[in-house]
C-alpha cells in the first residue's frame, strides 16, 4: 500500500509562508487565522509531518519524467515540439535550492525543541532533515560546481544591510567534503527500518553512493578551474571512489534489497520492476509515490502512440533514437545492429515488421514500442511511406511517423506506460511510481567504483548479475570501462541517469557534438504486404544537437550575481 502525504492547498500555502518568513514575528503576525503558523508547525506532530512532506516535495530526487533523456543520445521529442540547436538543460535551481536549504536550516535548528516528538523519533527526523540538506547541496554542486555553504539559519542583519549576508562560492571539492560528512552523520542516526517512501538508513546510503560516484568522476575526468571553484583535484578521486564503493557494499551486505526476479518471462520481469508496487519488489529503495486522483502524472498521455492518444491530444513526446535502439544487444550477440539489408546490400523485406527486432535484449521490449509492437489490443502500424504498383509514395500507418503528435523516430517509449490503464488517459491519469533509486543502480555504482579502483573481477561480478537478470549473455572477457558504461546506459535507460553520467564522465561533448539524429523509416509494400526499412536522418534544423564544454556547469546568471557580487560566474558564460 502506498504511503504518501496528502497536502491540501491551504496547508501548502501555510508551509510556504513558514519557509519564506522564517521567524520574522512581525510578518507572521499577519498570517490569516486559517493558516498554520511556524509555532504551530513545530509544536503539533501532524502539522510538522505535513511540513516535512512539503520539504520532501521540494527535493530534487528527480521528478517523474524522462525529459532529461531528450537532451541525450537516448531519445528526442515529437516532430512538432523538437527544436534542439544546442543541449543545455539549465534548470535554474540556484534560488530554488537556497530557498529549500534555508527551510531545512530552519527546521534543523528548531525541530529539536519540539515538544510533539519523543527523543527516539527526533533522531530519525533530524537525520532526514540533515540528509535532505546534504542532497540539496549535491544537486547544486551537480549543476554549478562550488557554491556557498550555508549550514545555519541566517537572520536579517541588525544593521538592515543585506550585503552582510553575502558569501563567496566555496570550492567544489569543499562542497563535496561537506556533503560526504553531512550524509555520513545523518545516516548514523537514521532508522534501519526500510520504507520506500521516506528516507532511512538504507535509502540514504544508496543515495550517498550516487553522490560520491559523481564526485569521484569529477575528480578523475574534470578540470580544476577558477582556483578550485569548479573541479576537484585528481588526487582526491580514489577517496571518493572508495566512499562510493563502501556505501554501495554496505547496502549490498545488508541483504535488505535484491534484483527483482519474480517472473520467468524476462520482458515481463523487467517491466514489473517499475509496476510491481508490492512488498515483493525489493529492488525499490527510494520511491516517489503517485496516487490518482490526489497525485497523478501525465506519462501515459505524453507517451501514447498516435492512434492511442487521449482526447486531449499530445502523445509521441518520448521517441527513442535509432542509434539507442541499436545499443540494445541481442540475447546471444553483443552487436545490436539492425539487419536492414541482405548480404548483397539490398533492402531486406519482412512479412512481420516486428521480426526486425527478434531476439533483442528483453529490456528493449519492456521499454520501447516499435513497428509491429502489440499495444492495447492492437498491432502498431508505424510506417513512413508505401509502395503501391511498384511505385514508392507518401503514406503512413495509423500510429504515424510523419504527422504531428506521432513518433518522430519510428519508436515510442513504453517503460512506464500502462498497457491496461484503469481509467481513460488524461493530463494526470497515470499513477505508476517514480523510483528515485533502485538496487540495480547501487550494483552499478559499486561496479564502477571497483573498476576505477582496479578491481575488475569484482566489478564484472555485479555487471553480470544485472545481465543475467536481464536475460542476456554474461561477460566472460575482461570488463572494460566501455563495457561498464554500455551496461549502465541500457539498464538505466530513459531514467535520467544518462544525462548526469555523460556530464560527470566528461564525454557529453564527444557523444553529442553537432550530432545528427536518426529514425527507423519503415516502408510498407502494399503489393507484397511486406516491410523494408531505412535508417533516416531527421531534419537538421530540429534534430541536430550539440553540447559545448562550458555546459558541464550551468550558468549562475546575472540576477544572482547582481544580488551577490561576491559570486563568480562559471567558465564560458
Amino acid at each position: 500500500m502506498k504511503s504518501i502525504y496528502k497536502i491540501t492547498s491551504k496547508v501548502i500555502l501555510a508551509c510556504i509562508l513558514s519557509l519564506v518568513l522564517g521567524c520574522n514575528k512581525e510578518l507572521l503576525d499577519k498570517v490569516p487565522n486559517d493558516l498554520l503558523t511556524e509555532k504551530m508547525i513545530f509544536e503539533d506532530k501532524e502539522a510538522f509531518s505535513t511540513h516535512l512532506a512539503y520539504l520532501y516535495s521540494q527535493m530534487p530526487f528527480d521528478e517523474f519524467t524522462p525529459w532529461l533523456s531528450r537532451s541525450t543520445d537516448e531519445m528526442v521529442n515529437a516532430s512538432q515540439d523538437q527544436n534542439n540547436s544546442a543541449v543545455n538543460v539549465n534548470l535554474d535551481w540556484w534560488q530554488t535550492g537556497y530557498r529549500l536549504i534555508r527551510a531545512l536550516n530552519n527546521a534543523i535548528e528548531k525541530f529539536p525543541a519540539s515538544p510533539a516528538f519523543a527523543a527516539s523519533e527526533k533522531a530519525q527526523v533530524l537525520g532526514e532533515l540533515k540528509f535532505m540538506r546534504a542532497y540539496a547541496y549535491f544537486s547544486l554542486a551537480q549543476r554549478y560546481g562550488g557554491v556557498p555553504i550555508v549550514s545555519e539559519l541566517k537572520q536579517f542583519p541588525a544593521s538592515g544591510d543585506p550585503s552582510e549576508l553575502r558569501l563567496a562560492r566555496n570550492k567544489e571539492g569543499d562542497v563535496y567534503k561537506f556533503i560526504d560528512k553531512e550524509m555520513t552523520d545523518a545516516i548514523s542516526v537514521m532508522s534501519a527500518t526500510t520504507n520506500d517512501f521516506r528516507l532511512n538508513k538504507w535509502s540514504a546510503i544508496a543515495l550517498k553512493s550516487r553522490a560520491m560516484l559523481h564526485a569521484a568522476a569529477i575528480a578523475k575526468y574534470g578540470e580544476v578551474q577558477i582556483g578550485g571553484v569548479v573541479g576537484i583535484p585528481s588526487s582526491e578521486a580514489d577517496y571518493y571512489w572508495k566512499s562510493a564503493r563502501d556505501a554501495a557494499k554496505q547496502l549490498i551486505a545488508s541483504n535488505q534489497y535484491e534484483l527483482y526476479n519474480k517472473n520467468a518471462d524476462k520482458v515481463l520481469n523487467y517491466r514489473n520492476v517499475f509496476f510491481d508496487e508490492s512488498a515483493a519488489n525489493k529492488e525499490r529503495i527510494f520511491v516517489k509515490a503517485y496516487i490518482w486522483p490526489d497525485r497523478g502524472h501525465s506519462f501515459d498521455r505524453e507517451s501514447a502512440p498516435f492512434n492511442h492518444r487521449s482526447g486531449e491530444g499530445y502523445g509521441g513526446r518520448y521517441c527513442p533514437l535509432y542509434d539507442m535502439v541499436e545499443s540494445y544487444e541481442y540475447v546471444k550477440n553483443r552487436d545490436g545492429s539492425l539487419n536492414l539489408n541482405d548480404l548483397s546490400g539490398k533492402p531486406k523485406y519482412y512479412d512481420n515488421p516486428a521480426d526486425l527486432f527478434k531476439d533483442k535484449d528483453p529490456r528493449f521490449f519492456a521499454s520501447v514500442l516499435f513497428p509491429g509492437s502489440p499495444w492495447k489490443g492492437t498491432t502498431l502500424q508505424i510506417y513512413a511511406k508505401v509502395i503501391e504498383g511498384g511505385v514508392e509514395k507518401a503514406g503512413n500507418g495509423v500510429d504515424g511517423i510523419t504527422q504531428p503528435e506521432a513518433t518522430s523516430t519510428g519508436f515510442y517509449l513504453s517503460k512506464w506506460a500502462d498497457p491496461a490503464p484503469p481509467r481513460p488517459i488524461n493530463g494526470i491519469s497515470s499513477e505508476v511510481d517514480r523510483i528515485s533509486i533502485r538496487y540495480a543502480e547501487v550494483l552499478l555504482n559499486c561496479a564502477e567504483a571497483e573498476l576505477e579502483l582496479n578491481n575488475e573481477p569484482e566489478a564484472k561480478k555485479y555487471v553480470n548479475m544485472i545481465r543475467k537478470r536481464a536475460g542476456i549473455q554474461e561477460l566472460n572477457d575482461k570488463l572494460t570501462v566501455e563495457d561498464y558504461r554500455h551496461e549502465r546506459k541500457i539498464e538505466l535507460a530513459f531514467e535520467g541517469n544518462r544525462y548526469w553520467d555523460m556530464k560527470r564522465w566528461r564525454i557529453y561533448h564527444q557523444v553529442v557534438f553537432n550530432s545528427d539524429s536518426f529514425a527507423i523509416w519503415p516502408i510498407y509494400n502494399k503489393d507484397t504486404r511486406s516491410y523494408m526499412f531505412r535508417k533516416q536522418k531527421l531534419p537538421t534544423d530540429k534534430f541536430t544537437i550539440t553540447f559545448r564544454t562550458n555546459f558541464y556547469y550551468y550558468i549562475i546568471g546575472s540576477s544572482a550575481i547582481s544580488a551577490n557580487p561576491l559570486l563568480v560566474e562559471n567558465p564560458g558564460y
